[in-house]
């Protein structure tokens, strides 16, 4: 079965599968519109993940519930393991450099793990990595700024070895103060697929090399 992911700029992502009779999705850190930056005005989704507090990360309600009879999402927004309607996420306590409380994610869903490192702003230590586990996607931020800049996303990824890294947390409007996702494609020097909206299952991972997918904005 496949899942697609979109972004939609920062650290936000959609997660979109059919783990059961019904299409299921997760949204992660939903942003408050800053400069020429918007959130889309209305996303459906089950779920709702939030790596740590703020104006990056708290329009909630800009989600809105799908197939749930008009319930709320569900938020996750603390370490601990949940499922929502055959998704399953794994949060893992990394807070940031200054100590901030700031939490990393795996998503299971259709066989794939998916590792979502919000906005983490620095390596990982052999606890969490171990903590989150075998990944087969990658979710990393590395514009810098407030993030892990382009060269200690690349570091991270080649210690994580997942098969695909998916570039957050990059640059989507002009002054954002992130680096462009040019940087770390440099940095990590493997194939690069620039989408729209990447579609994958299980059976289409890459076997041995690693993959890049750099993602448009929807």
């Amino acid at each position: 079965m496949l899942m697609i992911i979109t972004w939609n700029g920062l650290g936000s992502v959609v997660l979109t599968a059919k783990p059961g009779q019904t299409e299921v999705s997760l949204v992660t850190n939903p942003f408050f519109a800053e400069g020429t930056l918007k959130f889309p005005k209305q996303i459906e989704s089950s779920i709702i993940v939030r790596s740590h507090d703020d104006d990056s990360t708290g329009n909630t309600d800009a989600i809105i519930a799908e197939h749930d009879g008009g319930k709320a999402p569900f938020v996750v927004d603390h370490p601990g393991e949940y499922e929502v309607r055959g998704m399953f996420v794994t949060g893992i306590s990394a807070p940031k450099k200054d100590g901030a409380a700031h939490t990393i994610y795996r998503f299971d869903v259709e066989g794939m793990h998916v590792g979502y490192l919000g906005a983490i702003d620095r390596a990982l230590t052999a606890k969490e990595q171990e903590l989150l586990g075998a990944v087969d996607i990658l979710l990393v931020p590395a514009g810098g700024n407030d993030v892990l800049a382009a060269s200690a996303a690349a570091e991270l990824v080649t210690q994580i070895e997942p098969r695909v890294v998916v570039p957050i947390y990059v640059n989507a409007f002009e002054g954002d103060g992130y680096g462009d996702a040019a940087a770390f494609v440099r940095e990590i020097g493997a194939p690069v697929e620039t989408l729209g909206k990447y579609k994958i299952a299980r059976a289409g991972l890459p076997e041995e090399d690693l993959q890049v997918v750099v993602l448009t904005r929807g």
